[in-house]
């Protein structure tokens, strides 16, 4: 039984890694390696100073490259300070001094480096760790039972 799930298992991820996109796309796929993912780090006061022109407002965020597994970020590398608006597709190519004015002018401090949230940083990882823990665990349990129930019952014969 384990083999036989192990085996969809590795199927599943397979056509996972064929049938994957890129980041502009959003489609949801089991396994995307580089997709540019977006979080806002400071948040700036909704006035006139931080409006574009579209009427949407600006806030410190970053942008960065994500290893998703089933969804579940396991991998965050190319964090980089940017423009954050709120809208899924759209940031401001923005610098740390830039957006360090713009912190000044809001009266707010920004970190050297950004930061993500709890579950980008750790709290997928963590999951991620517990999920093969437990696949590992149930494959290890259920070969046991399986050995169990193929060992042979030695009857007894009766001897003439």
């Amino acid at each position: 039984m384990p083999n036989k799930l192990f085996s969809i298992i590795l199927l599943v991820l397979a056509f996972s890694l064929l049938n994957s996109t890129s980041a502009e796309a959003r489609m949801p796929v089991f396994f995307s390696f580089g997709g540019e993912a977006m979080s806002k780090v400071q948040d700036f006061p909704d006035t006139e100073m931080f409006q574009n022109e579209d009427g949407s407002y600006v806030d410190a965020g970053c942008i960065y490259k994500q290893v998703s597994i089933f969804f579940i970020p396991v991998w965050n590398y190319d964090i980089r300070w940017c423009g954050y608006t709120g809208e899924d597709d759209s940031y401001m190519i923005l610098t740390k001094e830039q957006l360090d004015e713009m912190a000044k002018e809001a009266n707010v401090t920004l970190d050297e480096t950004p930061s993500l949230s709890f579950w980008n940083s750790i709290g997928g990882k963590l999951v991620f760790l517990a999920l093969i823990g437990a696949f590992i665990a149930y494959s290890v349990l259920s070969s046991d039972d399986e050995e169990e129930e193929e060992a042979p019952v030695a009857e007894d014969k009766p001897t003439e």
